[in-house]
């Protein structure tokens, strides 16, 4: 055995967590760049590595079973699938490589929605692995679909339609799977599944529709998962058209997205709604998501929903994420990274727009530089022009010289490097021509 004195391992520890953590470089506020790497670290939490020195995973008779310098890691899909999974698929992709071989490889095994005996380690939740897939393929990490894909077919038929909640995001993974169907030349089966997913929309107008009733903001209410009515009622990330359409078109989705937030049924305290300040980017109004974004990362919040409570009883006033051992609110749990991962995407000024769509939505970082993905040769750098804590709106946006009409870009355009600069304005500006809206067609 290899022994080697305490402080030498602290020391190499020391220099291992350095080189993951500079895989992301930000310039600005020094108090502020602690809170980023303290969350950066606990975001990189998972996936961790569990195989030997030679990235074998060892049978029970010592053999090897996946050639070298490939490793087994460690990892949950958990609501983390909203964040930290699109931050590691953009600013870690050796390590987010391993992580789908080891997603696709469960599924040879038997894979099921909690951890198992055919899993590499605890994983607690394997929920939505299927949108992940379909994410990491469409970013151009290799997924072996042609061999797992009666193992996807059979687990969404096992899908739990029985409770709102659980009807909202089973046709999340029926959609996912209809997508990636369609992408592998089955386009009739990619139709019914297609349909399937459209169902939402029965579910949705059923206990979704009619906001008058007086249990919509009382947690677990019909059935429902840690979340009200009014919190899972956004989850359909993958058809935001249809969801602007049920609401009553794009004007009234605007004013029922400006009560949820200004009469605080948003809960950051749990995961169900954490894709929610985001969606304004898909409306006329994105300069309403940069605010969000702002507020919620550094600013003073308005936070109830603890301890199963309902809106207005035992509030939190203050900032949500903060430099300390505890560093979240009361009863709120990291969840893999799904927590600091969603503090971490403000802060480089990218937002994912749909776990399964390589795209992710632009506003202002929380500092005046970012570099992403320093250790390969195509790292990306993000730069505010006119930066200051109230210029949080966006003005213009230009990739590698060039003035682009959207606020937003698609993973290649990241993972292809080069600089995007953000010209920031205290006022909100009218700046997108061209939308990213999701549709199932």
């Amino acid at each position: 055995v290899n022994y080697r004195p305490f402080g030498q391992l602290r020391e190499e520890a020391r220099q291992s967590w350095d080189e993951q953590l500079d895989h992301i470089k930000v310039e600005g506020d020094k108090e502020r760049e602690k809170l980023f790497y303290s969350l950066l670290y606990r975001t990189l939490q998972s996936p961790f590595v569990i195989s030997e020195p030679d990235g074998a995973y060892r049978a029970i008779d010592g053999s090897p079973q996946k050639a070298a310098n490939t490793f087994y890691n460690g990892w949950a899909i958990w609501d983390n699938y909203k964040t930290q999974l699109p931050l590691l698929s953009m600013a870690y992709p050796a390590v987010y490589e391993d992580m789908i071989w080891s997603v696709t490889n469960m599924y040879l095994h038997g894979k099921k929605n909690f951890s198992t005996d055919h899993e590499p380690s605890q994983t607690v939740r394997t929920e939505h692995a299927v949108v992940v897939l379909l994410d990491a393929w469409r970013k151009g990490y290799h997924v072996n679909f042609k061999d797992i894909m009666d193992s996807l077919i059979s687990e969404n038929k096992r899908l739990d339609y029985s409770s709102p909640d659980k009807a909202l995001e089973s046709s999340y993974d029926t959609w996912a799977l209809s997508e990636i169907l369609q992408e592998s030349g089955r386009g009739e089966m990619a139709h019914d599944y297609r349909q399937k997913a459209l169902n939402y929309k029965k579910y949705w107008k059923k206990d979704f529709e009619d906001m008058s009733n007086s249990d919509v903001d009382r947690m677990g209410a019909r059935g429902m998962y840690q979340g009200t009515v009014w919190q899972y009622r956004w989850m359909v990330p993958y058809d935001v058209r249809g969801l602007i359409e049920l609401c009553g078109g794009e004007e009234a989705f605007i004013d029922q997205l400006d009560v949820f937030f200004e009469q605080d049924y948003y809960n950051h305290a749990n995961e169900p709604d954490i894709q929610v300040p985001w969606l304004y980017h898909a409306t006329s109004q994105p300069w309403k998501s940069e605010e969000l974004v702002r507020k919620i990362a550094i600013d003073t919040v308005h936070q109830f929903y603890f301890n199963g409570n309902s809106r207005g009883i035992d509030p939190f006033v203050g900032r949500i994420y903060k430099n300390q051992p505890k560093a979240f609110l009361r009863t709120m749990d990291d969840d893999a990274g799904a927590m600091s991962g969603w503090f971490v995407l403000a802060a480089t000024g990218l937002s994912p727009a749909c776990a399964g769509w390589p795209v992710y939505y632009v506003h202002v970082p929380l500092f005046r530089k970012v570099r992403l993905n320093t250790t390969s040769n195509t790292s990306l750098t993000i730069e505010v022009k006119n930066f200051d804590d109230d210029a949080f709106y966006v003005k213009e946006i230009s990739l590698n010289g060039k003035k682009i009409n959207r606020n937003w870009l698609t993973h290649e355009e990241i993972s292809r490097g080069g600089v995007v600069e953000i010209t920031a304005s205290d006022q909100p500006f009218q700046y997108v021509t061209e939308k990213w809206v999701t549709e199932i067609e």
